[in-house]
């Protein structure tokens, strides 16, 4: 098949020795042109994002399609072509699935999906949506703004996976799986420069060492002026400094043994997100409240600062324009790193045996200003110091008729933190602060785990897989200075324990067909609330969120794989759903169980070679949330309650596309076209649903052309990111009876880039 329509017609390279008369002229010319088409399919098969990807989400090695789980995954070839650069970029292109940025996408986002995400802003909390990095858990949720790099490919996991990962996977999870040492040498390296003065450099090498050693070393580093200003004294924010590593040995262990060493981190020292200013009510009558789009266009005032958002600065209310009276800047550090070995052995011809021993440290401190204003009144600083060690041993099985998998986990995660409010100079109270807090908390998990796929009949196959946990958590909190709310001070400890797991059966009626039925659980454990407590009854844990998931899937192809359909439907119900409510800054916030929730949706992914010459990647989410619950909070004066409420960043209709369109241009190369865009729907940022944090409905659309060389050495593209320049709010926070804050999503970005591959 020639997936590359007319670009190896003819060729002049013919000498005049052996020009058109010489006897063997036309055998040479056509030997020529036949490499030259040879090369240029080549070239379109390397660039396609449509790829068979083998993923590991049942802890073996699989074909994707042949998963009975709701799994989205790209190659690390798909993810370079599409331009992603940061791991909160796939969520683009994946149904059901988003992220709100609180503190902006460097410090705390948090992955949506199906609309579950972790609804607070502490940093002694953990995910329901699991981040793993080469099969290791990271249960701070910092570390989910990671870099990609290198990497062999991304898989999603949507729904609870109570089973073989298990930790807190009442959503689901993103495993970022890196790329491993070569048997042969090889070699990487791209450069890439755009608006705001960013400049993006990564490069890669791999191969042998010495006998029965082979290594393989990945660097990228990350550099820009921010995107945003503050109109108070001119300075940048969002300005950015970032490097991430990794280096990995894997050494050969007698006759079918492997040792794989991963030494990795990173550090990223950039001025944090910019909160742009709500006032809530009319600036002609200060005793009406605005209409919501006034609101958000920042035309309203407040009587707590006594001006419009916009004329906090100074009449730019826009993204790129945010206030701060911060003297020293709003700056955030995280520094992250981490080692893991990786054993494995065959035991026998079915049998293998795999241990993942992994520490992983974070260091964050992190500054805010929340009224985003020139006032320093309620602006922000927080710490943190997490070190976390884990250790699976696992064996994998096999039979006849049957798949099995069974294992130990153990977890272990030390953090303090440390949160401080400054007041401005001339205050003269608590020594500079108004507020500080110091939380220590200590966690210890253990679970066994195992599944087991029998084959009924050559067409159906049953699943069952269980998993029993254990948790401990002791929890420490002082607040010697607290100037709007009760000082809280205190320790508290938790036990709890959970059987999850996962029912299942899997009907294959015809080759490249699957058709499933699952029953799920996942449980995500409690903990203790750890920030700006109303009241000592803080103190008193929040316990558990259990999930239950029922669905039903297809996967399938045809057209000898040409075009290719999944979907899946779902309804899941949530116990003792866990949230921070933040009520006004006078009477505090808390986590606690806010009630529960009931899901309903569905999903579609679709691909297709619709040509040799035109491929497309569609998805289409459908969701409905429901809340039912007890909860009543007052915000801006009026009272809510949660019963009824949908759940934040969760709108009931998603899309998403990439069409790509290549133009051969002979022994020239290859040119590709690419558009992508993603849509989302109406959606609330808050929990309570309160109708400030409600964001319109957007898209947001790419565009890129890249020109490949005959055989792929080299990519030269440009492109363009939020081409429409849409603004939209990545987050919301309502604060006080008339005033609030929202965080911006980026503006249109372009740029450069430039790879070769050795």
């Amino acid at each position: 098949m020639n997936l590359t329509g007319n670009r190896a017609t003819s060729t002049n390279s013919a000498s005049a020795a052996n020009g058109p008369n010489h006897p063997r002229a036309p055998l040479k010319k056509s030997l020529l042109a036949l490499a030259v088409a040879s090369a240029a399919v080549s070239a379109q098969a390397q660039q396609s994002v449509i790829e068979e990807v083998t993923v590991t989400a049942q802890k073996r090695e699989q074909n994707m399609q042949d998963v009975s789980v709701a799994v989205s995954a790209f190659s690390g070839d798909a993810i370079d072509r599409m331009g992603f650069e940061e791991g909160l970029d796939i969520t683009q292109q994946v149904p059901n699935m988003s992220f709100f940025a609180i503190f902006g996408e460097a410090s705390s986002p948090s992955v949506s999906l199906r609309g579950i995400s972790l609804v607070n802003f502490s940093d002694s909390w953990e995910s329901p949506v699991s981040i793993y990095v080469d099969d290791v858990y990271r249960g701070n949720p910092a570390g989910s703004a990671i870099q990609l790099f290198d990497l062999e490919r991304v898989e999603v996991l949507r729904g609870p996976q109570g089973t073989i990962y298990g930790r807190n996977t009442t959503g689901g999870l993103v495993h970022y799986v890196s790329r491993k040492p070569t048997e042969t040498f090889e070699g990487k390296f791209s450069a890439s420069v755009g608006n705001y003065g960013e400049t993006i450099a990564q490069g890669a090498v791999s191969g042998p060492l010495v006998d029965g050693v082979r290594g393989r070393l990945a660097v990228k580093r990350t550099k820009n002026d921010g995107w945003q200003t503050n109109p108070v004294d001119g300075r940048k924010l969002n300005e950015t400094d970032s490097m991430g590593y990794r280096g990995q040995l894997e050494f050969d262990v007698g006759r079918t043994g492997m040792f794989l060493l991963n030494v990795h981190g990173s550090e990223a020292d950039q001025a944090s997100v910019g909160f742009s200013h709500m006032g809530y009510l009319d600036p002609d009558d200060l005793s009406q409240t605005c209409s919501v789009s006034r609101i958000q266009n920042g035309e309203c005032s407040s009587n707590t600062f006594g001006f419009t958002g916009a004329e906090a600065v100074n009449g730019q209310y826009d993204p790129e324009h945010v206030a701060t009276g911060a003297s020293e800047g709003l700056n955030t550090t995280i520094d992250t790193f981490g080692v893991s070995g990786r054993y494995t052995m065959d035991l026998s011809d079915d049998i293998t045996f795999t241990s993942v021993t992994a520490y992983e440290e974070l260091d964050k401190f992190l500054q805010d200003d929340g009224d985003g204003t020139e006032v320093v009144w309620f602006d922000e600083q927080y710490a943190v110091d997490a070190e976390q060690y884990t250790q699976e041993l696992r064996l994998n099985g096999s039979g006849l008729d049957s798949n099995w998998v069974t294992g130990l986990y153990l977890y272990k995660d030390d953090r303090g933190l440390i949160t401080q409010a400054p007041t401005t100079a001339d205050a003269g109270v608590f020594g500079g602060y108004f507020h500080e807090e110091y939380v220590s908390l200590k966690s210890e998990s253990w679970a066994l785990f195992g599944q087991y796929e029998y084959d009924l009949t050559p067409q159906l196959t049953g699943i069952f897989g269980a998993r029993y946990t254990e948790e401990e958590r002791d929890f420490s909190q002082r607040s010697p200075v607290s100037f709007y709310t009760p000082r809280v001070e205190g320790t508290g400890d938790l036990s709890e324990s959970a059987l999850t797991g996962r029912i299942g059966l899997d009907w294959r009626p015809r080759e490249g067909t699957l058709v499933y039925a699952n029953i799920s659980t996942g449980f995500k454990s409690g903990g203790f609330s750890g920030s700006y407590n109303a009241s000592e009854a803080a103190l008193a844990p929040v316990t558990s969120e259990d999930a239950i998931n029922y669905e039903v899937g297809l996967k399938t192809a045809w057209a000898d794989g040409r075009f290719r359909l999944n979907a899946s439907a779902y309804r899941y119900d949530i116990e003792d759903y866990q949230a921070q409510v933040f009520l006004t800054v006078e009477t505090g916030s808390v986590i606690t169980n806010a009630g529960d929730v009931t899901g309903v949706g569905a999903e579609l992914e679709f691909t297709a070679r619709v040509t040799d010459n035109f491929e497309l990647i569609a998805g289409l989410g459908l969701l409905d949330t429901e809340f039912s619950s007890s909860q009543v909070f007052n915000v801006a004066g009026d009272t809510y309650t949660l019963d009824g409420n949908e759940l934040p960043s969760a709108p009931s209709t998603n899309t998403n596309l990439v069409a790509r369109y290549y133009i051969g241009l002979g022994d020239a190369g290859e040119l590709a076209l690419q558009a992508d865009y993603t849509w989302q729907g109406d959606h609330f940022l808050q929990i309570e649903n309160d109708p400030y944090s409600q964001q319109d409905a957007y898209g947001l659309g790419n565009a890129k052309v890249s020109w490949h060389s005959i055989t792929g050495d080299y990519v030269v593209e440009a492109f363009v990111r939020n081409l429409a320049d849409k603004e939209y709010y990545t987050y919301q926070n309502t604060l006080g009876s008339d005033w609030g804050y929202g965080v911006w999503g980026m503006p249109r970005t372009y740029g450069a880039k430039f790879s070769w591959n050795m």
